[in-house]
Order: C-alpha cells, then sequence, then structure tokens
C-alpha cells in the first residue's frame, strides 16, 4: 500500500472528527505545522504518533496505513471549539479500552 493512503487516512480521520489542526497538534504534543506535514506525507509517523492516533480515533494501525479498510469508529464528538487536550486524552483511554474488549470478544467468538 502506498504511503499517501496513510496521509489521506489521518487527515480524513481528522476531518470527520471535526478537529482542527490545532487541536490534533495539541493533543499530540507537536506543533500545528507537524499535523500539516504528516497529512501533506512531507513528514512520518513515529511509533508514539501512531498509537495515539490510532487510540484517539479508534481505529487499527493496519486502518490507519491503508492495509486494512475494516473500521467501526466509536462515535465522540469532537465538534466543540473548547475541547482540551485533557478531553482528547480521556477520549483516547476509552477507546483503547473499547478496542480491547473488541479484540478480546472476536478471540472468544473464534
Amino acid at each position: 500500500m502506498e504511503s499517501n493512503k496513510k496521509n489521506v487516512r489521518l487527515k480524513q480521520l481528522r476531518k470527520e472528527s471535526k478537529m482542527t489542526q490545532e487541536q490534533m497538534a495539541k493533543y499530540l504534543g507537536v506543533d500545528q505545522s507537524m499535523i500539516t506535514k504528516l497529512e501533506n506525507g512531507t513528514r512520518s509517523l513515529n511509533v508514539t504518533l501512531i498509537e495515539k492516533i490510532c487510540n484517539l480515533f479508534g481505529c487499527s494501525e493496519a486502518y490507519l496505513f491503508g492495509e486494512d479498510d475494516t473500521y467501526i469508529p466509536l462515535n465522540f464528538a469532537f465538534r466543540s471549539n473548547g475541547i482540551q487536550t485533557e478531553d482528547l486524552e480521556s477520549i483516547a483511554a476509552i477507546n483503547k479500552i473499547v478496542m480491547n474488549i473488541r479484540y478480546m470478544n472476536e478471540m472468544i467468538e473464534d
């Protein structure tokens, strides 16, 4: 899969969540220009950013990188301009728990 798919997916996830680049940058602990570069494909994601992004949006690394199209979004409203980094961290923690529960249920069903 071409690396451009990852950049498109990152931007798509952010936009579908109605999140600004600035909000995402604060959550990830990077400068807003870094988000632009990630979405344009001029910078690469590191392991820490990948984990934080996947937790925030409730997606797998395979989905983010375009290796799998399976994605069941966990619907949280990011639409508030006043959303704080702490709010995003809480959402990411909840998403991580939900993804782990989904994984465990899949293991039980197999």
